[in-house]
C-alpha cells in the first residue's frame, strides 16, 4: 500500500513539473486581463473582474478532471512517458499561436496521434530522448484513442455546461464601418487528468484490469494538465444559442472519433484509431472555420435600433439584472421619458432617485415594463451596457 501511495504522489508531482501547466495558468491570467481591457474599451466598465474569470474556471476543471480520471482509471488506459511528452509538445506548439480557439484536446491529441503513427525510428545522442521515441513508436493506439475520446467528451461537457456562463460583451465595427454589438464566449479550463503509465510501478495488470495494457505489465500514475479553450465571437444570435450549437458540433466530433477508436479495437487495426484522431483534428478546425463564416456572412444580431437603445450586456447581480432586463432588448423610455442614448438614459434615471421604470421591447418585438427600486449601493449605474441609436451621435454633438 505504501508503494501505491508513493506512486500516486509521484504522479501528482508530474503535474507540477510539466511546463504546460504553468503556461496554461499564465495564459489564463493574460486572457482574463485582455478580456477586462476589451470590455473597458467598449463600455468603460467591466462586466466581470479578472479574478472572477480565473476562479470561475477552477470548479468546472476539477469536476471534469475527476470525471475524466475515473473513466481513464476504470478503463485502465495507460500512456507511456514518451506519449506524455509528445502531448505536451503539441500543447506547447498550440500555445505559441496565442490563439485560445486552437486550445483543444481534439487538435493537440489528434495531431499527436498522427505524429505517433508516422514517427520514424530515429536515434539521437540522448538516451532519454531515444526512450521517448521508443515509447511513442510502441504506444497502444487504442489506449491513446481512449484518452483522446475522453478529452473530447470533457471538452463537449465543458462547453455545454459552462461555455455560455460568462460571455463577454463587446462593440465592434461592422462590415460597413458602423458599431454593432457582439459577445465573445471565451474560457480556459485546466483539467487535471489522472491515468496509468506503463513502468516498473506498484500497480499490476490483473485479469481484465487494466484491459488496455499499454506496453508493460506493471504501472505507475501520471497527472496531465489537459488544456481546453473556447473563443467564439458571436455576432449573429444570442450567446447561449450559439454556444449550444458549438456543443452539438463537439458532440458529433466525440461520437465520430469514438466510433473509429471502437472499430480499431474490434478489428485490431491501429490505423482506424489514428483516422479517428485525424477526424477529430479536422472536425475541430472545421468548427473554427464555421465560426469565421458566421461572423462574415450572417447578419448582425446586436444592431442599433431605430428608436431607443439596445442592451448588449447585463452585469450580474446589478439592478438591471434584478429587473429582468435581457440581452438584445430595446429600452425606449425611462421614467416616462424617451431615450436615444446613454446620456439620456441616466439623465432620465436621475428624475426619480429611488425608483426606475423602463419601457422595454423584448427580442420578440413585444412591449413590456420593468420596474424596480434603486438602492443606495447601486450608484448612478444599473449594470446595463448599451448600443445606442444613430441619433444619439448627433444629439451628443449638439449637447456638447
Amino acid at each position: 500500500m505504501g508503494d501505491v501511495i508513493r506512486s500516486i504522489l509521484l504522479g501528482i508531482a508530474s503535474f507540477f513539473y510539466n511546463p504546460v501547466f504553468y503556461l496554461l495558468v499564465l495564459g489564463l491570467f493574460l486572457f482574463s486581463i485582455q478580456r477586462v481591457k476589451r470590455e473597458r474599451l467598449s463600455f468603460h466598465i467591466k462586466a466581470y473582474g479578472m479574478f472572477n474569470t480565473v476562479f470561475a474556471s477552477v470548479a468546472p476543471s476539477l469536476i471534469m478532471g475527476a470525471f475524466g480520471s475515473a473513466l481513464l482509471l476504470l478503463s485502465g488506459t495507460a500512456l507511456p512517458a514518451g506519449v506524455i511528452v509528445l502531448l505536451s509538445c503539441a500543447y506547447l506548439l498550440i500555445m505559441l499561436t496565442t490563439q485560445l480557439r486552437f486550445l483543444s484536446p481534439a487538435i493537440a491529441g489528434g495531431a499527436a496521434m498522427i505524429v505517433a503513427y508516422w514517427l520514424p525510428n530515429i536515434r539521437t545522442p540522448y538516451p532519454l530522448v531515444n526512450g521517448w521515441i521508443d515509447d511513442i513508436r510502441g504506444v497502444d493506439f487504442f489506449s491513446f484513442g481512449i484518452f483522446l475520446v475522453t478529452g473530447l467528451l470533457i471538452e463537449c461537457l465543458l462547453v455545454y455546461g459552462w461555455g455560455a456562463r460568462q460571455t463577454s460583451p463587446r462593440l465592434i465595427d461592422s462590415r460597413r464601418g458602423s458599431k454593432v454589438g457582439a459577445h465573445e464566449a471565451s474560457a480556459l479550463w485546466i483539467v487535471p487528468l489522472f491515468f496509468l503509465v506503463p513502468s516498473a510501478g506498484p500497480v499490476g495488470s490483473i485479469g481484465l484490469w487494466p484491459f488496455v495494457s499499454g506496453s508493460g505489465h506493471s504501472f505507475g500514475f501520471a497527472l496531465f494538465p489537459l488544456g481546453v479553450g473556447i473563443a467564439q465571437l458571436i455576432t449573429h444570435t444570442l450567446p447561449k444559442r450559439a454556444v449550444r450549437t458549438t456543443g452539438h458540433w463537439l458532440l458529433v466530433n466525440f461520437f465520430v472519433t469514438g466510433l473509429f477508436v471502437g472499430l480499431s479495437y474490434l478489428f485490431h487495426l491501429p490505423l482506424l484509431a489514428v483516422i479517428g484522431g485525424a477526424l477529430a483534428l479536422i472536425g475541430r478546425l472545421a468548427l473554427i472555420g464555421y465560426h469565421h463564416y458566421l461572423r462574415e456572412k450572417r447578419p448582425f444580431y446586436f444592431i442599433r435600433p431605430t428608436k431607443g437603445i439596445r442592451v448588449v450586456g447585463v452585469i450580474p447581480n446589478s439592478l438591471g439584472d434584478r429587473m429582468g432586463i435581457r440581452l438584445g432588448e430595446e429600452i425606449l423610455r425611462v421614467n416616462d421619458q424617451d431615450v436615444v442614448g446613454e446620456y439620456d438614459f441616466y439623465e432620465a434615471l436621475q428624475q426619480r432617485a429611488a425608483y426606475c421604470k423602463l419601457e422595454v421591447i423584448d427580442r420578440f418585438g413585444e412591449p413590456r415594463f420593468a420596474k424596480g427600486p434603486i438602492h443606495q449601493d447601486d450608484g448612478h449605474r444599473i449594470g446595463l451596457l448599451f448600443l445606442e441609436a444613430e441619433e444619439w451621435l448627433d444629439n451628443r454633438k449638439t449637447k456638447a
